[in-house]
């Protein structure tokens, strides 16, 4: 049990304070003891982020279907059981809300209309740390909103949420069973002054094609009329091609390495602009060792019996002919341990060569395509599963092992690149738990670009503000999830996509603007414009209101 430390004393009279107390009592007991009226399996109860379990009867646990409700990628938070009614059990989630069952856990159904006062639209609700139910009131369920600590009462009739925080409400949140919070260790001075070399960078990427001299010369020009600090380029780029003038054996060999660029060229006039130069390196998705040695590190299609990959059907090219279909995305296996080395290494050439940060981006599983059909050939005896936890993610398991490898092999700070809605909720979503992996990295980089979220999530503001609320609750709630362990440098979207390309000058610039302040009010450490093609135009009247 987890008990809050801020209470205030409500009800007012003895007789009401003996009362409050025998309730509060007797839901303890409820999960302390088996009984006459619960099954014998569900008298005990043990909670973790991917799991919910019940006493089996014979001193073990055996795990409760609540994942089958839920899905895969939302967390658990807590479990309470009633005071009234010994087999209604109620689990809160950080965004698919509260899920209860009437059957001491054997089925389960969300409560999707009693809760609708923490909608946020698309299907996510707020994140709720705990939730217990009223022990005189059915109607009535206790919630502890997880980014504030705000405490407050669903009505199940109607889903209205109302906020009340006093002594009463924290009593009966206290009986509900939490989740453990991840434990963050003290950062050492070495972390410390990591920390302190990336903090606060505004900076601009770039893609090999970029870093011609004369194209190059025109974007320092461009960091010097507008104060950037640093520049992110790219080294290892979405294709899996090594960019620079690298000299790794394995990597030339399998015919990865591209030579667009020379990399001491580009690291020296960068310096000499006084620039803080990050390099991005895309590290799961690959098509150059995709291919190598038959395939053998591909992600593997268990329907096909051949390696996986997403395809995309064109148009026929002329009337009457046929259409075509095309691979458009190649994946290696990240519970392999020679993918991991395979990427470690091009990092620690780059520190070598003289790079200022290591950028890992693609640091996920695949998010597009027949996921379902996925076989990773290499998690049978991955290390990342050393020692096996049946009930944490093997997703972020192999995710966490490759950057501590990383870590331990490279002294230059360490960045990651997320998802938004990995940086506003904690989740395993594509293996990106930013609380487990911000353990190993020093920045992480949530791409909170507003064309990506759906509009009907918290849509209720006009696009522009609704643009700045996302930036600046985003970075808010991916310092909170990581504890202010790591520096949060979110990327800005500095490109039109969709309706946005009806946007004119200067509603576009505006958009940049609102994107920078909401990132800076939430309190991100720098940012980072992303435009693919280089062409910063929404610069045009510049950075701030």
């Amino acid at each position: 049990m987890v008990v809050s430390r801020r209470m205030k004393l409500r009800t007012n009279d003895a007789r009401g304070r003996r009362l409050f107390s025998i309730s509060v009592f007797l839901v303890l007991v409820l999960f302390a003891l088996p009984l006459a009226s619960v099954r014998a399996e569900t008298s005990q109860i043990r909670i973790y982020p991917n799991a919910l379990l019940a006493g089996n009867g014979n001193g073990g646990f055996r795990p409760l279907p609540i994942r089958e409700a839920t899905g895969p990628n939302t967390y658990l938070n807590s479990v309470s059981r009633s005071p009234w009614d010994a087999e209604r059990l109620l689990v809160a989630t950080t965004f698919h809300g509260l899920y209860e069952s009437t059957d001491g856990g054997e089925s389960w159904s969300d409560l999707e209309g009693s809760a609708r006062g923490l909608y946020k639209g698309n299907g996510f609700y707020e994140d709720i740390a705990a939730a217990a139910y009223d022990p005189e009131n059915r109607n009535t369920i206790w919630v502890e909103l997880a980014q504030d600590g705000r405490i407050g009462t669903i009505d199940r009739r109607t889903g209205e949420y109302s906020p009340i925080n006093d002594q009463h409400a924290r009593r009966i949140l206290a009986t509900a069973m939490r989740v453990a919070e991840i434990e963050f260790e003290p950062l050492d001075e070495a972390a410390l002054e990591r920390r302190e070399l990336a903090a606060d960078h505004t900076s601009f990427y770039l893609s090999p094609w970029q870093l011609s001299p004369d194209r190059l010369e025109q974007h320092m020009a461009m960091a010097r009329e507008h104060e950037f600090s640093a520049v992110v380029i790219d080294f290892k780029d979405d294709e899996g091609r090594i960019a620079y003038t690298s000299e790794l054996e394995l990597h030339r060999s399998i015919g990865a390495v591209h030579d667009i660029f020379n990399a001491r060229r580009v690291i020296d006039r960068v310096h000499q602009e006084g620039l803080y130069l990050i390099a991005r390196v895309v590290v799961f998705k690959d098509r150059e060792l995709y291919g190598y040695d038959n395939n053998r590190y591909a992600v593997w299609d268990r329907r096909r019996n051949a390696p996986w990959g997403v395809f995309r059907e064109y148009p026929a090219e002329e009337e009457g002919g046929d259409s075509r279909i095309a691979q458009v995305e190649y994946w290696v296996d990240l519970f392999s341990e020679f993918v991991w080395e395979y990427n470690i290494a091009v990092a620690r050439e780059l520190e070598a060569v003289g790079v200022d940060e290591i950028q890992f981006d693609y640091i996920r599983t695949p998010a597009d395509g027949r996921t379902w059909d996925i076989q990773y050939r290499f998690h049978h005896g991955s290390p990342a599963l050393e020692p096996n936890d049946p009930y944490s993610d093997d997703r972020v398991e192999a995710l966490s092992t490759f950057l501590r490898r990383a870590r331990s092999e490279i002294s230059i700070p360490i960045g990651i690149d997320v998802f938004g809605f990995n940086g506003w909720y904690r989740m395993s979503y594509l293996g990106q738990d930013i609380a487990a992996l911000s353990r190993y990295v020093d920045v992480i980089s949530p791409m909170l670009y507003p064309s990506h979220f759906p509009r009907d999530f918290v849509g209720d503001l006009s696009y522009l503000p609704w643009a700045e609320y996302l930036y600046r609750d985003g970075v808010a709630r991916a310092r909170r999830i990581t504890g202010d362990q790591v520096l949060i440098r979110p990327y800005i979207q500095s490109f039109l996509i969709g309706g946005e390309l009806n946007f004119e000058e200067p509603v576009y610039t505006d958009y940049l603007k609102h994107q920078i302040r909401g990132a800076d009010d939430g309190g991100g450490s720098g940012f980072t414009l992303w435009n693919h093609s280089g062409r910063y135009y929404m610069l045009s009247r510049g950075l701030y209101f």
